[in-house]
């Protein structure tokens, strides 16, 4: 079948941004409602198309009615009478209505006819295949009715043409590889791609694009990302398509492909600098980067030192470990020569990273191909300390949950150091260093606000700024909060802010602001205590900021002196409660997190 590609006399455009041309000419479309009405009825050019559905699609639901339908279509009748003359009619057949309009004069069904004579004609040239289908193809100029509310966006029929154009690219993307012009396809087929994240047969065309592009190690990264978004979303892996040509690639390019990436191939050492950057606005926390930094770097070449340096940061939810353990991995750098390796365990989390998972990531950023990362556990634990021996390479390990997690991501060699950061202190870790954050000072907790914030209005409001930090209870990450809500206000006083937070029923709920959230940390370290813990917690809460003892809580929840030591224990190991002195005789005395305490007031909030 040949397919007429001259511009039609009248040509209704909705591959793209909904569009009519007379003789090329774009004309004016009528009122938004006529205008939606034709949409959907372009959409199903010949067939009825229920009142019921047209109300839903072109008005919402529960928004249009009978005769606001008969009015749009009265006024889209007189619209096509004067802008397509005869070509154009809408007839009204039992409770719907149909378009009767050549199919040639739609862009998406001389698209289609185009697809169907290639089926009709799979035997063809490729080149001549490949012709017919690339001017099917240049009647898309975007997705369908592009701009068009959701509800009509969301008809069947525009997943179905989205289909067939994903279709297209794929038939085409096979002959482009079997004339040998992958180029052609490349461009196109990865913007697709990515706007169908769970198109298996795109992707798998596009890593073989890649392939034939002469480009393995790019094919081998968008297998890679396909199968950890199927994994992540679906839980399911790749198909064996996808599989199939993933392993073609690695056919082709003996060094599994991730060395190319980095270089490995021209004869060099992979050094990977896995690290996120650094904080800008960092600032505090010296006592504990000296103390790290003497830790991870002094020791670091006594050759009577048997085993790998490990240090620790450990603290509350919001205390800034990860910003602290980054901005010390950046001092390090210089002595760590061979590179630095970083995983984020996800410990508070609700799926944990699994240590066979981090490790596989850590061989192929040590240079293993994929297609050569051990299977088993401990054959990826033997693979990974043979790769590290003798190296100085730094390992951060961040949000660990313990000391499962962390003993396989440990190298063996004393070349080679860790930094782990974590709510509790992992004490099972022989050899380790630990360094506790709380809170900032007043003054460090003013200087980050004033950073984020801006520091005019900090200076112009010096009474306001000190109550919002204490009210923040110096914790870094609610002043941060604090400092990005004000810098996205630029006219909204401290003092508007403090009285928000005064309000201890709504406090938590203000320290929040885009992914940055207080209480999701407070509600991780709940989740992780029993149930008795939790009821002591909720108990010691209502007795409002005060210290409190041992004694103290034996009596206001009913326990012994055991159990409530037990109980108190717990809660100073998840940083809800901490020693304030040790008072009297010996006794200690202790306080919750001011925070701690707000969220176990009402922790289902």
């Amino acid at each position: 079948m040949i397919v007429d590609r001259a511009v039609p006399t009248y040509d209704f455009q909705i591959l793209g941004p909904f569009r009519v041309c007379r003789d090329g000419i774009t004309v004016a479309l009528p009122a938004r409602h006529p205008r939606m009405l034709l949409a959907v009825l372009l959409l199903h050019n010949g067939e009825v198309v229920a009142e019921r559905r047209l109300l839903e699609q072109v008005w919402g639901h529960g928004s249009g009615s009978t005769i606001a339908l008969r009015t749009a279509v009265s006024r889209l009748r007189s619209w096509l009478r004067d802008k397509a003359g005869a070509v154009a009619s809408i007839e009204h057949v039992d409770s719907g209505y149909r378009l009767r309009l050549p199919p040639r004069f739609i862009d998406a069904a001389r698209f289609r006819a185009a697809l169907a004579a290639d089926s009709d004609t799979a035997g063809l040239d490729p080149h001549q295949r490949l012709s017919s289908l690339m001017g099917a193809l240049e009647q898309w100029y975007g997705s369908v009715l592009d701009g068009a509310p959701d509800g009509v966006r969301e008809d069947p029929a525009v997943r179905a043409l989205d289909d067939d154009h994903a279709m297209c690219l794929q038939r085409l993307a096979a002959l482009a590889i079997s004339v040998q012009a992958p180029e052609l396809l490349l461009p196109r087929t990865r913007a697709l791609a990515r706007a169908r994240p769970f198109d298996e047969p795109l992707h798998t065309r596009l890593i073989e694009l890649y392939a034939a592009c002469g480009r393995p190690a790019e094919a081998l990264m968008e297998y890679e990302r396909l199968r950890s978004r199927l994994a992540d979303e679906l839980g399911v892996a790749p198909s064996a398509d996808a599989q199939r040509a993933y392993l073609t690639v690695l056919d082709q390019d003996p060094l599994g492909g991730f060395e190319r990436v980095h270089g490995a191939g021209w004869g060099r050492t992979i050094v990977p600098h896995q690290v996120p950057a650094d904080t800008a606005d960092f600032l505090g926390r010296d006592k504990a980067i000296a103390v790290l930094l003497d830790h991870l770097g002094g020791l670091l070449n006594d050759p009577a030192w048997p085993a790998p340096l490990i240090a620790g940061v450990t603290g509350p939810a919001g205390a800034g470990k990860t910003t602290l353990a980054v901005h010390v991995a950046h001092r390090l750098a210089p002595m760590y020569m061979d590179g630095q390796l970083y995983a984020d365990l996800r410990g508070t989390g609700n799926a944990p990273e699994s240590p066979a998972r981090v490790l596989g990531r850590f061989l192929r950023a040590l240079g293993v191909g994929k297609a050569a990362v051990p299977d088993d556990l401990a054959e990826r634990m033997a693979l990974y300390r043979s790769l590290m021996n003798g190296r100085r390479i730094l390992v951060v390990l961040d949000d660990a949950v313990g000391e499962a997690q962390v003993r396989p991501l440990l190298p063996a060699s004393s070349a080679c150091s860790v930094l782990v950061t974590s709510r509790s202190r992992l004490v099972g870790v022989s050899g380790a260093k630990f360094v506790d954050l709380d809170g900032f000072d007043t003054d460090h907790a003013i200087q980050l606000l004033a950073a984020v914030a801006g520091h005019e209005r900090v200076i112009a409001e010096p009474d306001a700024a000190a109550e919002l930090v204490r009210l923040c209870g110096g914790l870094p990450l609610a002043v941060r909060i604090c400092g990005a809500r004000l810098a996205a206000r630029p006219r909204w006083p401290l003092a508007a802010l403090a009285a928000l937070l005064r309000d201890e029923r709504g406090r938590l709920d203000e320290l929040s602001i885009a992914d940055l959230t207080v209480r999701d940390g407070l509600r991780h370290s709940y989740s992780r205590m029993n149930e008795e813990v939790q009821q002591t917690l909720a108990r010691l809460a209502r007795l409002g900021p005060v210290d409190f003892t041992i004694g103290t809580v034996a009596a206001v929840c009913g326990l012994d002196h055991d159990s409530a030591g037990r109980h108190l224990g717990a809660l100073v190991e998840t940083r809800s409660a901490s020693v304030v002195d040790n008072g009297q005789a010996g006794q200690f005395h202790y306080r919750l997190d001011e925070l701690v305490r707000l969220f176990a007031l009402d922790p289902r909030a």
